[in-house]
């Protein structure tokens, strides 16, 4: 099973869950129940300037990265005030709230993992009596986090020349750029978010996995063809495949492409690839 939503099908709209306890916050569902799966819960939010969303805990993980504006964040007794290419994990039951002082909209990448629940099921958010945003935001230093979970990377860390060459979780990945950004050992339990850059020509052959991935675009034309189906994506546009899902990847611009890539659950500790090509060469090996 797999899925494709253009930018042209996203639309921010207010949050019925967030009715009373926000105000200038905006979000729509990229992946959710709808989509078919059943493990992630990717949205794309916006806080507007002046925009609030008041303190709130959840019973499922959430996992951000920035990609426009400065707000800031209070998490669990924190406020830290924030830039393009940070992200961050409020775990379980984490206090955390939002607040946009700046000029401009604040946009970020949102996963939920377990996925959040629909509308009219049980609850899974939970906001604080009276809760209102704390001021007095400091700057956000990654070498003093009193146990929050912080990082930053942006385009301009991606490395050049001969070092954007990574493999892939151990296979073969000739012009593919790799930064895990949430995992285990960043502290989150739920999912993942890895930064991929993909060179002109570069691709990643057909396989699968155990568990869902999603893909937004931040740059570049990619072909992804996902259960022998071709789509043709940009930036904007998400993708989402589901566990066994068949699906590959190839770079069919003349520019790199960029995309953040989530995970949920969390792969095992082997065996995270199953490429169709590995098992052909292996069933002729067995079989004769």
């Amino acid at each position: 099973m797999h899925y494709f939503k253009p930018k042209s099908d996203i639309t921010l709209a207010a949050h019925q869950v967030f009715e009373g306890h926000s105000h200038g916050y905006f979000q729509t569902p990229l992946v959710d129940h709808t989509s078919g799966s059943v493990h992630t819960g990717l949205s794309l939010c916006q806080l507007n300037p002046d925009g609030e969303v008041a303190p709130h805990v959840h019973s499922f993980e959430e996992g951000f990265y920035l990609l426009e504006g400065a707000p800031e964040i209070g998490m669990k007794d924190e406020v830290y005030s924030l830039r393009p290419g940070d992200f961050g994990v409020a775990k379980v039951g984490w206090q955390h709230a939002w607040h946009n002082s700046g000029h401009k909209p604040a946009r970020w990448l949102q996963m939920a993992a377990p996925q959040p629940k629909p509308i009219g099921k049980e609850r899974d958010t939970f906001f604080a009596k009276n809760g209102k945003f704390r001021g007095g935001a400091k700057p956000l230093d990654l070498t003093n986090l009193n146990g929050t979970l912080f990082g930053h990377f942006d385009m301009g860390q991606v490395p050049a020349g001969a070092d954007r060459s990574a493999a892939v979780a151990g296979s073969p990945g000739a012009g593919v750029f790799l930064k895990w950004l949430i995992d285990e050992k960043f502290g989150a339990r739920h999912q993942r978010m890895v930064f991929i850059e993909y060179e002109p020509g570069a691709n990643i052959q057909p396989h699968d996995h155990t568990f869902e991935e999603s893909y937004f675009l931040l740059s570049g034309e990619v072909e992804g063809i996902m259960d022998g189906e071709r789509y043709l994506a940009q930036p904007g546009d998400v993708l989402w495949t589901g566990v066994g899902c068949v699906h590959s990847f190839n770079n069919i611009g003349n520019g790199p492409v960029r995309w953040l890539e989530t995970f949920a659950p969390q792969p095992p500790l082997e065996d995270v690839f199953r490429f169709m090509h590995e098992w052909h060469k292996r069933a002729a090996e067995i079989e004769g």
